[in-house]
């Protein structure tokens, strides 16, 4: 049986893999759903200092502590971020990666970097903008969600996500990623897109890893939550890696 960790996007928490995990614990697999410090169940935590690497490490600390092998990463959104640099520093552990709608950083990327190179300038500054806007609000270093709304998740589950979400450190969209290229050792790579919002920065990843060695891209008719409004889906798309 196969053993999968299952990293959420900001804002988010591991409640929102709730009926994917489900999915694939019915059959029979072992699956973690950690959530970062500072949300979810965690946001007694939250923090302006929280960084990515603080959220890097609350991962890297499941599969440590765990004592997790084989295991299959998946990613959505700015879990991406996340998943690249636990994968940099535990390549040994990792069976594969899934970018779940996710970004995809090379060394000194950080998320609102990717943001402009991913999205036409004046749709980038729009979303940039927003964030330091919501950050400076108190001067508090936070970061608003952005509603379910805007990620055109399916209306029935929209009030669940956004009274789930909660405020998240400006720092971790500033933070660059610091990658030594070991993750490039995993050889199993699999690339999720959302097919079905906009403006999406993650077509750009789509079309970068599609065809390239290692990489297999894949679609799913959704918003940008697919493990929300696609959770069994997901699980049979994340089941092909077992």
């Amino acid at each position: 049986m196969a053993t999968f960790v299952l990293v959420h996007g900001a804002w988010h928490g591991g409640w929102c893999y709730r009926d994917t995990a489900k999915a694939l614990r019915d059959a029979g697999h072992t699956v973690f759903t950690p959530t970062h410090s500072g949300v979810g169940e965690r946001s007694h935590q939250n923090h302006e200092s929280i960084t990515l690497e603080t959220h890097i490490r609350d991962v890297c600390g499941v599969i440590e502590w765990e004592e997790l092998n084989d295991v299959i990463l998946c990613g959505h959104s700015y879990g991406g971020m996340v998943i690249t640099g636990v994968a940099d520093r535990m390549a040994g552990r990792i069976k594969a990666l899934v970018y779940l709608d996710a970004f995809v950083p090379e060394n000194g990327d950080s998320l609102i970097g990717l943001i402009n190179k991913a999205l036409p300038p004046e749709v980038a500054a729009v979303f940039v903008g927003g964030f330091r806007a919501s950050a400076l609000e108190g001067r508090s270093g936070m970061m608003q969600p952005i509603p379910a709304e805007v990620f055109q998740i399916a209306p029935a589950n929209r009030a669940w996500v956004d009274r789930r979400c909660v405020p998240q450190a400006l720092a971790t969209f500033d933070m660059p990623s610091l990658l030594s290229g070991d993750g490039a050792k995993i050889a199993h790579r699999v690339y999720i897109l959302a097919d079905a919002w906009d403006p999406s920065p993650f077509r750009h990843f789509a079309a970068k890893f599609d065809g390239a060695p290692g990489w297999r891209v894949t679609k799913l008719p959704c918003s940008h939550d697919v493990m929300v409004d696609l959770p069994h889906e997901l699980a049979r798309e994340l089941l092909t890696l077992a």
